[in-house]
């Protein structure tokens, strides 16, 4: 009986070291993955940040270019005559003369050398479309980036 005693707490002592190995290996598998998972956090966070401040710094030219062409289109509305005056060359006061018809020749030029008010417009518009398309692309790479 004796030496059923003391093999069964010889049993119950190696379970506990079985049990306490386990629990340590556990621990330690643990302690491990948490460990990894801080590295992994620091690293999300710092390149939340950098993405942040690389979105900003978007945001920031992006209202800078917007301002920019807002006043660009303020001033070319305000802009008195942006094209000069063709006319044509006309000898000596007609209209006092009573005469109308011109005695020199009459300059109405085919090409306009200038574009004019709405050709330049259009031409911004396109840019700001332009300028819009680029920062929204660069904005979804960084967010891709993020991923």
């Amino acid at each position: 009986m004796e030496l059923r005693i003391r093999d069964l707490e010889s049993q119950v002592s190696t379970m506990k070291t079985s049990q306490e190995d386990s629990t340590k290996t556990e621990l330690e598998t643990y302690r491990q993955l948490y460990l990894e998972e801080l590295k992994v956090r620091k690293s999300l966070r710092n390149k939340l940040n950098s993405t942040n401040e690389r979105l900003s710094e978007s945001n920031t030219k992006l209202l800078m270019e917007r301002q920019q062409h807002q006043t660009l289109l303020r001033t070319l509305t305000m802009s008195p005559g942006l094209e000069p005056p063709y006319c044509g060359h006309f000898e000596n006061n007609l209209v006092l003369n009573g005469n109308l018809n011109p005695r020199g020749n009459l300059v109405i030029p085919t090409l306009n050398p200038r574009p004019s008010y709405d050709d330049r417009e259009t031409s911004l518009w396109k840019t700001q479309r332009e300028l819009e398309k680029r920062i929204t692309r660069a904005l979804e790479e960084a967010a891709t980036e993020f991923e």
